[in-house]
This record gives structure tokens, sequence and C-alpha cells, in this order.
């Protein structure tokens, strides 16, 4: 198999981008299973937060209904006390009670469904992706970092290859300080001695 390489410095650029583009990969690989175990410290945060809520809730509620069943007693008079203030507040008590109990089952949903969504949709291909990261990618690399070597061995070979002597002129540390010997010109008839 032959391939027409025109510019080894092309494929040493490549070879760099491939080993950085692998690297990149491989961070942002890193950070999405955190954020996914963020997701479950999230979740089960969320879970004691919401148990502590009901449990707060349920307290109130019985505090609710001991202030309702006290306000209750008639009076010496025999007459009912108004009791809608500590009715009102018996039925919000138990509506923040279902709001919390609700918040609970929610997260508990979630808790369950999140590790299948995760596997279904990320472990996979993420599964795929890591091991071309740690099989291929070091392999494609180090084959190319082989066939660079190659070309440019075969490149020191040809003389086609070499740079030019002006190149090589420029290059060197007396040529740059040493300003260039411009040519003498034949000298005319006019100038030459008698």
């Amino acid at each position: 198999m032959s391939a027409a390489v025109r510019s080894i410095a092309a494929v040493i650029e490549w070879h760099a981008a491939l080993t950085n583009y692998g690297d990149g990969l491989s961070e942002a690989m890193a950070g999405v299973d955190m954020e996914i175990r963020r997701a479950f410290d999230w979740l089960g945060e969320q879970l004691t937060r919401w148990q502590r809520a009901v449990r707060d809730c349920e307290e109130g509620v019985v505090r609710a209904k001991s202030e309702l069943s006290q306000r209750r007693i008639p009076t010496w008079d025999g007459c009912d006390p108004d009791c809608t203030v500590q009715e009102k507040a018996l039925r919000l008590a138990k509506a923040k009670l279902e709001h919390a109990e609700e918040k609970v089952e929610t997260v508990h949903r979630w808790i369950g469904r999140l590790p299948k969504l995760v596997d279904e949709t990320y472990t996979g291909p993420s599964r795929r992706l890591k091991s071309m990261l740690e099989l291929d990618l070091p392999n494609a690399i180090t084959e190319l970092s082989r066939r660079i070597g190659a070309l440019e061995s075969y490149a020191g070979l040809r003389p086609d290859y070499a740079p030019a002597p002006s190149q090589s002129l420029a290059a060197s540390p007396e040529a740059r300080e040493a300003p260039p010997a411009k040519p003498q010109a034949a000298p005319t008839s006019e100038e030459q001695p008698q």
C-alpha cells in the first residue's frame, strides 16, 4: 500500500491533534462520569431532605390537631368557640405534609429510574468509547509515530527533500552575521589600467 505524502509536517500536526483529541475526550468522559455521580448524590440529598420535611410536617399536623381540639372545648357559658383559624392551620399543615410525601415518592421514583436511564443512554456507548480511547487510540498514535519516523527516514534519503543551499546558508549563524558578498563586475575599458 502506498501513499502520496506531500507534507510530513501535516502528518506530524495530525499526530499532535489526535493526541490532544484523546486527552480532551478522556477529560470529557471523566467530567460526564462525575456529573452522573453528582446526580445520584443530589437525589440522595433530596430524599434525606424531603424525609426530614415529612417528619416535620407530621409534627406540624399533630400540633395543629392538638390546638384545634383544645380550641373546641366549649366555654363556661356553653357556646362553641370560633375554630376557623385552627382549622385553616390544620388544612395547611396537612397540605404541606401531602406535598412533602409527594416529593419523597417522586425522589424514590427517580432513584429507581436514573440508573436504568443512565445505563440505556450512556453506559453502553461510553464503554465503547472508553475502549477506543484505552486501546485503539494509543495503538493508532503509536503506529502513526512509527510511520512518521519512517517518512522522516525516507525523506532523509531522498535528495529532492534536502533543503536548498540558500536555506541552509540562511540558517547558519555565520551567514546571518556576514552580509552576502556582491559579485564584482568586470572592469570596463575605461577603468582598465594602461
